[in-house]
């Protein structure tokens, strides 16, 4: 998949389901990012449609109604869609390398992310664990500046 930010296309993040080890890989790069920063990144739960409306994207990605978390918290103590947070670097840059033991690529479960939007915020995630501001639902992790619908492919 792709992501777009403000109507350029800027970076691919990748997929890949390891079926034995029940985990989600997820690697990519994305650019023109706000340089040394470190950008919430998450799974929404709404179409964005083709033409990238990030805006269209709905709320962090939740099928079991959890407060909001980082991915090393358990299942129900974190969103579904919650990835954490993306770090930039000098050049706007951000290499994504991580894995993830709650999404899935599998057609019949609950926790399918295909069709769903990838977004990185403005602000850094601070994992629903300050009980500031929006920090139970969103981690305060700012507006959408960057996203991309996970397909097949």
């Amino acid at each position: 998949m792709f992501l777009v930010g403000t109507n350029d296309f800027i970076g691919t993040v990748n997929f890949y389901e390891e079926e034995e080890a029940w985990s989600v890989v997820i690697s990519g790069s994305v650019n023109r990012l706000r340089p040394l920063a470190k950008l919430g990144f998450h799974i929404h739960s709404q179409p964005i449609g083709d033409n990238h409306n990030c805006t269209a994207g709905g709320a962090h990605y939740n099928p079991y109604n959890a407060s909001h978390g980082m991915p090393e918290d358990p299942l129900m103590q974190r969103h579904v869609g919650d990835l954490g947070n993306v770090d930039t670097n000098a050049d706007g840059r951000a290499y994504i390398g991580l894995v993830d033991h709650i999404i899935s690529l599998r057609s019949n479960d609950t926790r399918n992310v295909i069709g769903l939007p990838l977004m990185i915020h403005n602000l850094t995630d601070d994992g629903g664990h300050t009980g500031k501001g929006e920090s139970n639902t969103t981690g305060n992790a700012g507006p959408r500046i960057a996203c991309g619908t996970i397909h097949l492919g």
